[in-house]
């Protein structure tokens, strides 16, 4: 993703940021409405800035803390930006035993970043995952949910 004025989080900024001030042009300022409003901003972003969800706290009228349970509770929201593409690593007892961890190895090795980091420019973010959804299959290896290995 590259950044513009358009894309940069107004941390340390007076004012908001104008996709900020958009979203809540669209969206009445009710607790209801705070999921949808925290998936547009992962979807600009690609994370939730710390910025924000304390905007987002203020015009919703809830705690910065219930913004930010929200957050960490639903692995669709992330703090820190993702790449372009995200790939995951399940590490479950299937995958494992089929080699798991040398595929992990391996990108750390290649790509320079450890588990939940996003590469420099942005391009890949990789993690790891307890469990996949191919158990029949041992498959350790996704990127947008697809399988790769």
């Amino acid at each position: 993703m590259q950044e513009n004025e358009n894309t940069k989080c107004c941390c340390g900024g007076e004012s908001k940021d104008k996709f900020i001030e958009e979203l809540f042009l669209e969206y009445k300022p009710i607790k209801d409405n705070l999921i949808q409003m925290l998936n547009e901003i992962q979807e600009h972003y690609g994370y939730v800035p710390m910025e924000a969800q304390k905007e987002l706290a203020e015009f919703l009228a809830i705690p910065m803390a219930e913004i930010y349970g929200v957050v960490t509770f639903y692995s669709r929201f992330s703090l820190k930006p993702k790449g372009k593409y995200n790939i995951s690593v399940c590490l479950g007892t299937a995958c494992f035993v089929k080699g798991s961890q040398k595929i992990m190895d391996r990108l750390q090795e290649r790509l320079k970043i450890g588990p939940g980091e996003t590469t420099e420019d942005r391009t890949i973010f990789y993690r790891r995952n307890k469990m996949c959804r191919s158990l029949w299959t041992s498959t350790c290896l996704y990127r947008k949910w697809r399988s790769l290995w």
